[in-house]
């Protein structure tokens, strides 16, 4: 379902919610409630059968709601991936006799990164000059953020691919040779 169309249903659906939940919490069972108003359907409909006010718990509730969609939204995009990106441009960074390509992409969105280095394999170029993060570990460097973008696995199932010219790396970052004019793709997946 279409995003706009989730953010339109969210409140009649949170509205008909508390319409429902008024009607059942009525004691006797024999209470009309007719549907509140546009724009007054938590304020008018949240009460509790003591008359505790839960108005602000079920605004909450929306706007959550809402914020959570605007989020996801962004993400699908990658405009939310990118708030914390160090370059958002095409860009070179480095020194050395060694050129490289690296096209970094989350979401919708990729910068070519130019990398000058002398740096002989693609783990060092890329550490050297701040382009990656990551854990040391038995098989080498594990990239968890590239370009400030960050991937959680543990969060969410998401990693870093690393391909050449399009095809996927059988090596690691630390053990991948590089040579001038070479390109990489540092790809932000999920799953």
């Amino acid at each position: 379902m279409n995003n706009s169309i989730k953010r339109l249903l969210l409140p009649l659906l949170i509205a008909a919610t508390a319409v429902i939940t008024s009607a059942c919490a009525d004691e006797g069972g024999t209470g009309t409630v007719t549907p509140p108003e546009s724009g007054t359907a938590v304020t008018e409909a949240a009460r509790t059968t003591d008359g505790a006010d839960t108005r602000h718990s079920e605004d909450a509730k929306e706007t959550g709601g809402a914020e959570e969609t605007a989020a996801q939204t962004r993400e699908e995009s990658g405009e939310g991936l990118w708030a914390g990106a160090k370059y958002t441009e095409d860009t070179e960074v480095g020194e050395g006799k060694i050129a490289i390509k690296v096209k970094v992409t989350a979401g919708d969105k990729a910068v070519t990164i130019t990398v000058r280095t002398n740096n002989e394999h693609l783990g060092g170029a890329l550490v050297e000059n701040d382009l990656v993060t990551g854990d040391e570990s038995e098989y080498g460097l594990f990239i968890k953020s590239v370009n400030g973008i960050l991937a959680d696995y543990d969060k969410d199932q998401a990693w870093w691919a690393i391909s050449k010219d399009g095809e996927m790396l059988m090596t690691g970052a630390d053990s991948t040779p590089i040579a001038d004019g070479e390109s990489y793709e540092l790809t932000y997946t999920k799953g």
